[in-house]
């Protein structure tokens, strides 16, 4: 069966409906239009001064490492649902609580959901605080989205809570770039690895993802910063990719500390991919297909700036809020929890596949884009990576693997 080609035909479906009810509205000034809107509201939850969002030297100082707040993303997705919105008598409204070091997360959380009667909330929030208001709010019957976090152990500890999470998990990530070596058949893998921790859960996440589908890891060998001597092994890379046998050097630097400095300096030529020359991605600003162009070009104009993945993942998080909104357009009094995990609920997300959300771990299946900094060179799943439900879940932690912690 064709997934994608029937896909697009459901969409194409459901936007022909919507299109021929705000068309209803527009000429026929009926009753349902005239009246009043009802309101839906999507909370938006974050820190003042979060220090992740607060700029800082890389290695040596040569260059900033700068993260955006991706809430443009969000007043963008609200924007662009006005028309559909109408067509069903609704008004989708984005309201912003940002808190500051000092408050109860937990207490000023709920205080903003009950008070402004939210109907679901995108969470940006550090990672322990981000578990502490899925587990608080867990008995409040809205969906929570986390856009921030790849963390494989996040999707563990929130399992039974309404915590969905439309930014891929790290192994997703991983899996599709395994997909992507395999198909160019580059199956000799030497890593290198960093020392904090973060390289270390991006290595063992691609380890996994190798054994998965039959890479081999060669080596992984540890890297260190710096131009001492007497770690001249550790920091050379001429020297640290030298005496094995490879097809290609991963390096797990999520700092990107280290890894700008490997392209051209291995022993032999090989490709380098991970955190530096091929990179698994969300989302990237050269995609040319399936509407991402004008995506990237309404966001752009927004903001000044380019669509990151935490953008893409927070402007996702409201497009679900406003599908799972018309699927219950028909029977309001169904949760919005389960409107998302109905199976038959698919968001368009212009990768080419259709989304929807894993029930055992909220997380929204997607393609992972295989990009350099300039090219998508390769999109997962890859062609032949197939499975007996949906492609979508050969990326990731499928149904009988998820092991969920609570």
């Amino acid at each position: 069966m064709n997934t994608e080609r029937s896909y697009m035909q459901s969409t194409g479906r459901v936007s022909f409906w919507i299109l021929v009810l705000a068309v209803l509205c527009i000429f026929h000034e009926s009753a349902a239009c005239a009246a009043q809107l009802r309101e839906v509201r999507i909370g938006y939850f974050d820190l003042l001064e979060d220090p992740f969002y607060t700029g800082h030297k890389g290695y040596a100082g040569l260059y900033t490492v700068e993260h955006i707040s991706p809430v443009t993303a969000a007043e963008l997705a609200t924007d662009n649902a006005i028309v559909t919105g109408e067509a069903i008598g609704v008004k989708f409204v984005l309201l912003r609580r940002s808190v500051t070091t000092g408050e109860d997360i937990a207490e000023a959380f709920g205080s903003f959901a009950r008070e402004q009667q939210l109907a679901a909330a995108i969470v940006d929030l550090p990672l322990q605080q981000t578990i502490e208001i899925a587990v608080a709010a867990a008995s409040i019957s809205i969906p929570l989205f986390n856009a921030r976090h790849t963390d494989i152990a996040l999707r563990e500890a929130t399992c039974r809570t309404n915590l969905f999470h439309t930014i891929p998990s790290l192994d997703m990530l991983t899996d599709g770039l395994a997909q992507g070596l395999l198909s160019r058949n580059w199956k000799r893998v030497l890593l290198l690895e960093g020392e904090n921790s973060d390289d270390t859960a991006l290595s063992k996440a691609f380890q996994a993802s190798a054994k998965k589908f039959g890479l081999d890891v060669v080596d992984v060998r540890r890297f260190v910063l710096g131009n001492d001597p007497r770690q001249r092994d550790q920091n050379n890379v001429r020297l640290l990719t030298a005496g094995v046998r490879h097809d290609v050097v991963f390096v797990a630097d999520a700092l990107r500390q280290f890894a700008p400095f490997v392209p051209y300096n291995t022993m032999d030529p090989r490709p380098v991919i991970g955190s530096e020359g091929l990179v698994p991605l969300a989302w990237h600003i050269y995609w040319e297909r399936h509407g991402a162009p004008q995506l990237n070009r309404r966001f752009a104009k927004r903001s000044g700036r380019l669509m990151t993945d935490a953008d893409w993942a927070t402007w996702v998080a409201v497009r679900s809020v406003v599908e799972a909104t018309v699927r219950n357009r028909n029977s309001t009094m169904r949760p919005l929890t389960e409107a998302l995990l109905d199976p038959d609920l698919t968001l368009e997300l212009y990768k080419g596949f259709p989304g929807s959300f894993r029930p055992w771990n909220r997380q929204l299946r997607q393609a992972i884009l295989l990009a350099t900094p300039n090219s998508v060179v390769g999109l997962a799943p890859v062609e032949g990576a197939l499975h007996k439900d949906n492609n979508l879940d050969t990326l990731g932690l499928d149904a009988p693997e998820f092991h969920c912690e609570n």
